[in-house]
């Protein structure tokens, strides 16, 4: 089996170098005979493509886009973004962003009648590592209210070298 991929590989380099050099019947009739002798890993290949492209729609549809801490705080200046930590109350007083709203996503479900006097003003969702946040967009949803999502959650918040306040 390596050899035949290390052909493949040293065709595919000696092609990109010297357009003159393709032999891509050849190439192709390579490629199937690989596929035929290892159609194992051939559905295996199928399967995976098909799940990324599974998760891909999943978050398409959830309708919130994550952004970055950048743009969140372009978000927050300029257009007077609420910031939504859905982290537990211990970890929120440990360090959270400057103005953000604490509600945590165990008790999301109840109390997201009281972000409904936000429904002007873009919301953010804030969690540990952007997991939670994607789940509670759908919450939100059933209310009527979008979200965005920051990207790495309070972890990539940090790694921007944002700032955070303690109580």
């Amino acid at each position: 089996m390596s050899g035949v991929v290390h052909g493949l590989f040293t065709e595919m380099i000696k092609c990109v170098y010297n357009p003159s050099h393709s032999n891509l019947g050849e190439d192709m009739q390579d490629i199937l005979s690989f596929i035929q002798n290892h159609w194992m890993l051939g559905i295996a290949l199928v399967i995976i493509f098909v799940l990324l492209l599974a998760i891909e729609w999943i978050r398409n549809k959830q309708g919130a886009r994550r952004i970055s801490p950048v743009e969140a705080t372009q978000l927050i200046n300029r257009q007077e973004a609420v910031l939504v930590d859905l982290r537990p109350a211990d970890a929120f007083k440990t360090g959270h962003i400057v103005g953000a709203i604490s509600i945590p996503f165990a008790e999301l479900e109840n109390k997201s009648k009281k972000l409904e006097k936000y429904k002007s003003k873009p919301i953010i969702l804030v969690c540990a590592a952007g997991l939670e946040s994607a789940r509670a967009t759908s919450i939100l949803m059933k209310i009527g209210l979008s979200a965005f999502i920051l990207a790495g959650g309070i972890r990539g918040w940090r790694d921007a070298d944002m700032p955070l306040v303690k109580d």
